[in-house]
């Protein structure tokens, strides 16, 4: 079996940090799969999960709306369990090997982000087909994934693959409206320490890309921006950095 590198998830891209605005259900079942997780079969909140034909979970959605935060809050506590769990991102599939599967299903959580990249790719098809064979035979892991393509989606096209991706359960991630994102910014922002004033939130919310991915990636650039120049973020900081002035 081909181990990949070790990934460090982000450690602020946790339940604490995500803001359930239009997810509160899907939050809570992952926060009680997380909590209940290795002996997850025995808790009854979680019989319907139990019951399937295969224990898989899909978070579905556009791109940048917070998938795959949702992957890493749950990683973050099965990490702080020890209860083991594998995440790969699959746009990083070219990358390895097709072994990369192998014994997977020994795991307490697979949390696979991002299937929808190898759609098309019918060795890799194969190969995940083949993975959640071996998770439906086991009875052991859970699989998390999030994905842009729903399960019957022709993209995927190894007819079998649909089909057990149809064995699963499916929750559509909802994107945040204007007051969730800055609900978001300013939960970020504490988190990193940053004194974020009402007039740069707004002025950043308004002239930068609308996504939460381009959101938290701007908010870093500033805190490490704010770090170097030892001053609080500002209006004309955010103008710095975004190249307005």
């Amino acid at each position: 079996m081909q181990l990949p590198l070790p990934v460090t998830l982000p450690v602020d891209e946790n339940f604490d940090s995500f803001v359930n605005s239009g997810n509160e259900e899907v939050v809570s079942v992952l926060k009680q799969i997380a909590e209940a997780l290795p002996h997850w079969r025995q808790a009854p909140e979680l019989a319907p999960l139990a019951s399937l034909q295969l224990p898989l979970l899909t978070l579905l959605g556009s791109s940048a709306i917070g998938k795959s935060h949702l992957l890493f809050a749950t990683c973050h506590h099965l990490a702080n369990k020890s209860v083991s769990h594998l995440y790969l991102n699959l746009n990083n599939y070219r990358a390895w090997s097709l072994d990369i599967f192998e014994g997977l299903e020994n795991l307490s959580l697979i949390a696979l982000d991002n299937i929808h990249a190898i759609a098309g790719d019918l060795h890799w098809e194969e190969a995940l087909f083949d993975l959640l064979n071996r998770v439906f035979e086991t009875k052991h892991a859970l699989v998390m994934c999030t994905s842009q393509l729903g399960p019957s989606n022709p993209a995927f096209v190894l007819p079998d693959l649909r089909s057990r991706l149809a064995w699963g359960v499916i929750y559509h991630v909802n994107q945040l409206d204007d007051n969730g994102r800055e609900e978001a910014l300013r939960l970020r922002a504490a988190e990193r320490g940053l004194t974020l004033s009402n007039q740069a939130l707004q002025f950043l919310l308004h002239h930068s890309e609308r996504d939460l991915k381009s959101l938290m990636s701007l908010l870093a650039r500033l805190d490490t921006r704010s770090l170097q120049e030892q001053k609080r973020l500002s209006v004309a900081m955010v103008k710095r950095e975004l190249k307005l002035s």
